[in-house]
């Protein structure tokens, strides 16, 4: 478990656009396990994310860097915690992402659902969790701002029928 909290502080590291080499020179930005940690598990957490595709090398200005997959902004993404409480909103996501950029698509949706969101009807996704910072970072991943709407919604038809799919129940889902 502690070597996927590494990969997680690598994979925003250098999503943030810092240079691995900065992480590498200051190991208290591994977490709080360092000083225990040694610097062959910090190369080898690079090496798997490299091998499982998370990571890939580019040049830049004539010096190797590392930039963040597609498949490594993802890995992101499941580190984020679910917030399962319900503070009586809804989350609905529309979008309308064009045919030419279907794996794009593709992708947006498997990380709905993976997010807890369901499908309301084509391309509306609602959920009742707070999840707008994952949302956000959804649609900066896939480059989607163009195509995505984000509402919160607090009135809706049909809510006892959500809340059953959602398995959501008075007070004892509420967050108060």
């Amino acid at each position: 478990m502690k070597n996927i909290n590494l990969a997680q502080r690598i994979l925003r590291f250098i999503d943030d656009n810092q240079d691995i080499y900065t992480m590498i020179a200051r190991p208290s930005l591994w977490g709080k396990d360092y000083p225990k940690r040694s610097k062959k598990i910090f190369y080898d957490t690079v090496y798997r994310l490299k091998t499982e595709g998370c990571l890939e090398e580019v040049e830049k200005n004539g010096e190797k860097r590392y930039r963040t997959t597609l498949k490594g902004k993802a890995k992101i993404l499941r580190f984020f915690k679910k917030d399962k409480n319900w503070d009586k909103k809804w989350r609905i996501v529309i979008f309308d992402i064009p045919e030419t950029k279907k794996q794009m698509r593709n992708f947006f949706r498997k990380k709905l659902y993976e997010l807890d969101f369901h499908l309301l009807q084509e391309s509306v996704w609602i959920s009742p969790y707070n999840v707008a910072d994952k949302i956000e970072d959804l649609i900066e991943i896939c480059n989607a701002k163009p195509y995505v709407h984000y509402l919160l919604v607090e009135e809706l038809d049909n809510k006892d029928v959500l809340m059953e799919l959602f398995k959501l129940s008075g007070s004892k889902n509420i967050h108060k």
